[in-house]
């Protein structure tokens, strides 16, 4: 099965798309470089396209030397300060193309103000379904929520 992914993170008004490497172990990892997109069905398009055109490298597994030391790509572009800084105004939102599927994950706070995907959101499509309205559906759930398209807070 080839599987494919596209990570899509809001803030303050603008989506930030990191390439995603696939690490030994088999998880992904966002990588450099990150595109930022405005919030509109043509930029978001153009960054996805990117983003897959990058494809998936793959990397071996970091130490927790290299994980700590490591500066977070989404974060250097963002200029948060963390993720949690992220979370309380942001989104994420995941896309992933399989044989079978295209899913889109959503995602909203848990308990602790991280990042959790909301099942209630989730949505499935044909994997035959055009990109235009992947990227519909995300932008409706933007629109939805006032704080992510506005520039500042």
């Amino acid at each position: 099965m080839r599987l494919r992914v596209v990570g899509i993170y809001v803030w303050r008004g603008k989506a930030y798309l990191p390439v995603l490497a696939q690490l030994e172990s088999g998880p992904f990892m966002d990588i450099e470089p990150v595109y930022t997109a405005g919030l509109n069905a043509e930029e978001l398009i153009s960054a996805v396209e990117k983003v897959l055109a990058a494809g998936h490298p793959r990397r071996p597994d970091p130490t927790r030397e290299e994980i700590r030391k490591r500066k977070d790509p989404v974060l250097a572009a963002t200029k948060a300060r963390n993720w949690k800084e992220m979370a309380r105004t942001g989104a994420a939102y995941d896309i992933t193309w399989t044989d079978k599927e295209i899913r889109v994950e959503m995602s909203r706070l848990d308990k602790k103000g991280r990042w959790e995907w909301d099942p209630a959101k989730r949505r499935h499509f044909p994997p035959n379904t055009p990109l235009l309205d992947i990227i519909a559906t995300i932008l409706e759930d933007i629109r939805s929520r006032p704080e992510l398209w506005q520039e500042t807070i």
